[in-house]
């Protein structure tokens, strides 16, 4: 077990919070700022009956094990006018009793900042994550790190140094130049990195009723040992106010896009109608659709709020990658979105830390090579009353493979290349927190996500139900039991499974 590998990309990863740190420390010697370290550790045990989840026997046949969690993390947030960041980092370190060799040490960063380094004018934006997922849509879905099957590291940095200019109140300009990267572990592992320049030019306060814009995107994606794909997108946009709660929109551009299509054209005309609408204060709407080179295109969002709850719909679509969704994913996230839901009325931080496995019912990004055209549903609603609150989730993912499934076969094979070139997700989870004492809660989630494999006849359905009690013991530690039951049904012989664990854990702040 070693804590630092001889993996370079970790140590690119390991400089850049490095230079985030000394950036904001250098930003605050020249203004007033205030900075904070929490230290934190998290202590949790796990046994669960079916480790591999039902690899090598099916069913129950993955083998049970005690799981030992010793999770140091620090959170640092820096705070000052010309800048600010926050670095939460968390060591999960994985002990096994009967499978000494799944024990390792997984790392756990979300690190950004962004700092004004000439007034008004430049700015840099970073951040750098390391994060775990399920690797692939055709292995066992699991709920988190204890169980080792099918789990992937994935690392991720962007830089983006961006200088502003207004033109008075005729207009106001932007340039900014983006570098990202992503890297993943294990065999037959993925890596690119992508470089864009973009320009935007938009109205001032001098346009009040008809108000314009100009943007333009060049992105460039080197994957490893693959063709690299070329994205330019130029568009104007119009919007006419009608009232002040009422705005028409309009744009209209080119795409001139440099990749191998196998669904045909790869550039073209593109344009799009919609309007902006905000009723109330409580309520905004945001409706439009139009042509791009592959068809029909929509962007919808719908915002809603009332004293005890909270709504939201979306659906946006675009062509992207892997990598693309890694770094600057447009769909949201059941944590961020709670953040959203929730901040007005509860910390999400604090319901998510009660054990609510709630990426596990999030849509797979999935590892690819391939580029391919995106679509997502998703519909939220948060339910908060004195004692209990209630959310309910919905989505639909779709992608279709826009490259070659050749391009997948040094990653997972030919044949599950082709399995994986147009699938769908859809599901949605139920959770439900209710506060018993001051001190104590209970947790009940319910998750279910079916993956359609179209190109094939396969379709698995995933489900989770978890019951969890959590307790305040003092006011910087917190304790949880859990169980929860996952397990999937497929239409393949051999990949159903099923699993039981049970958590004890303590988290403790300093």
């Amino acid at each position: 077990m070693m804590l630092f590998s001889s993996n370079s990309y970790f140590c690119r990863i390991f400089y850049w919070i490095i230079y985030l740190i000394i950036a904001s420390l250098l930003v605050s010697h020249a203004v007033a700022a205030d900075w904070e370290v929490k230290p934190r550790l998290n202590l949790r045990e796990t046994y669960t009956d079916n480790l591999r989840l039902g690899l090598g026997g099916g069913g129950g046949g993955g083998g049970g094990d005690f799981i030992t969690q010793i999770n140091p993390g620090i959170l640092l947030t820096g705070e000052g006018r010309r800048f600010n960041t926050n670095i939460n980092y968390m060591m999960n370190n994985l002990i096994y009793a009967e499978h000494g060799e799944f024990s390792r040490i997984r790392h756990q960063l979300n690190a950004n900042a962004t700092a004004e380094l000439i007034e008004d004018r430049f700015f840099v934006d970073g951040f750098a994550r390391m994060t775990q997922q399920n690797a692939f849509l055709f292995g066992p879905q699991s709920v988190d790190n204890a169980n080792p099957v099918n789990r992937r590291n994935v690392n991720s940095y962007s830089v983006s140094p961006y200088f502003k200019h207004r033109f008075k109140d005729f207009a106001s300009a932007e340039l900014r130049y983006v570098h990202g990267e992503v890297n993943t572990s294990g065999q037959g592992s993925f890596s690119s990195s992508s470089d864009s320049g973009i320009a935007r030019l938009a109205s001032g306060a001098d346009f009040r009723v008809l108000k314009w814009g100009l943007n333009y995107n060049h992105t460039e994606i080197r994957r490893d040992q693959l063709r690299t794909i070329d994205l330019e997108r130029s568009i104007a946009l119009l919007r006419y106010v009608v009232t002040p709660q009422f705005d028409l929109i309009a744009t209209g551009g080119y795409e001139r896009n440099s990749f191998v299509s196998v669904r045909g054209k790869s550039s073209g005309p593109t344009w799009t109608v919609g309007f902006a609408w905000a009723p109330t204060e409580r309520t905004e709407i945001n409706l439009s659709g139009g042509q791009r080179f592959f068809g029909d295109t929509y962007l919808a969002t719908v915002n809603h709020r009332t004293r005890l709850t909270t709504w939201n719909l979306s659906y946006n679509q675009d062509i992207t990658t892997f990598g693309q969704q890694s770094l600057f994913g447009s769909a949201i996230t059941t944590a961020s979105a709670l953040d959203q839901l929730l901040s007005s009325t509860q910390n999400s931080e604090a319901l998510l830390n009660q054990g609510v496995p709630f990426t596990f019912s999030d849509p797979n990004n999935f590892l690819t090579n391939r580029l391919f055209l995106q679509r997502r549903l998703q519909a939220f609603l948060a339910i908060k009353g004195s004692k209990n609150t209630l959310l309910l989730r919905g989505f639909n993912l779709q992608r279709r493979a826009y490259t070659a499934a050749l391009e997948d076969v040094s990653l997972i094979g030919l044949g599950n290349a082709l399995l994986t070139r147009d699938t769908d997700q859809t599901g949605g989870n139920i959770s439900w927190n209710h506060r018993l004492t001051p001190q104590t809660s209970a947790n009940i989630n319910y998750s279910f996500t079916r993956i359609d494999f179209l190109v094939s006849d396969r379709i698995d359905d995933n489900q989770l139900i978890m019951f969890s009690l959590n307790k305040r013991i003092t006011p910087n530690m917190n304790g949880m039991i859990s169980y929860f039951h996952n397990w999937r049904n497929s239409n393949q012989s051999n990949s159903d499974f099923n699993s039981n664990n049970v958590t004890a854990s303590l988290n403790m702040n300093f």
